[in-house]
């Protein structure tokens, strides 16, 4: 069950489903490269499971090494580049039949190292729009930019890939101001959903006319649940032990 409410007319699919993966080698592929990109920070990393209660709304439920599809994570900074990394790995992996990758990034400083990989999947897909934050120099002619986003957006990460073999999607949000990767919180979800990649992708490229209402819809549909951080983080300090004694 996604806890992000999705309430916006669907998109009609471009294409025929002949060919998608199933549901079940997605999440095994997904989980896959999402633990290869986690062991390139050489961190024990984790991100918390949320759960909605009527009466004390969003409370942390568990620790999490994958974040599990289709649900609200809180997590830092090194998870989010995982997860984006592995939307990455499953676009290049899966874009034999071309496709279409969307994202946000937060400029330069993160893109400069993955320049030759973009180039490659500029390659191999129909279609790649990069939204940066900073500006991104040396790009293929093939990849559109756009750039400057909406200084709003500059708390968002959103990756988006559809093709005929699999759709997917990861949006999250930053919650606190800090740079440094291991101190960003995040909150977030990802999702294989064919409704929700593609009311998702509808709603974002809707962010190109650059009105303010549209910027203003768009942190309206994202009404992401508002929480104690402090609380989240007490729950991780009385389950840190024993969860990594458990993995070890």
């Amino acid at each position: 069950m996604v806890l992000v409410n999705v309430n916006i007319m669907e998109e009609k699919p471009v294409h025929e489903t002949t060919g998608v993966r199933s549901s079940t080698d997605i999440q095994l592929l997904f989980q896959k490269k999402f633990h290869e990109n986690l062991k390139r920070s050489c961190l024990a990393s984790y991100s918390v499971k949320l759960r909605y209660c009527p009466t004390n709304g969003i409370l942390p439920n568990e620790l999490v090494e994958i974040p599990k599809t289709d649900h609200l994570h809180f997590f830092n900074g090194y998870v989010q580049r995982a997860l984006g990394y592995t939307i990455e790995d499953l676009a290049m992996e899966n874009g034999d039949q071309g496709g279409e990758l969307t994202l946000l990034l937060d400029g330069a400083k993160n893109f400069l190292h993955q320049k030759k990989r973009y180039e490659v999947l500029s390659k191999k897909l129909d279609r790649i729009r990069i939204w940066s934050i900073g500006p991104l120099e040396g790009l293929p002619p093939n990849i559109d930019l756009i750039h400057p986003v909406h200084p709003r957006l500059t708390k968002y990460r959103f990756y988006l890939f559809r093709n005929l073999k699999l759709e997917v999607v990861f949006v999250c949000k930053q919650l606190n101001r800090a740079t440094e990767i291991g101190a960003q919180k995040f909150i977030g979800f990802c999702s294989f959903d064919p409704f929700i990649v593609h009311s998702l992708r509808w709603k974002f490229y809707l962010l190109s006319s650059g009105i303010e209402k549209i910027i203003n819809h768009w942190e309206k549909f994202f009404l992401w649940p508002t929480f104690r951080i402090q609380e989240i983080e007490n729950f991780i300090n009385t389950k840190l032990n024993s969860y990594f004694s458990e993995k070890s």
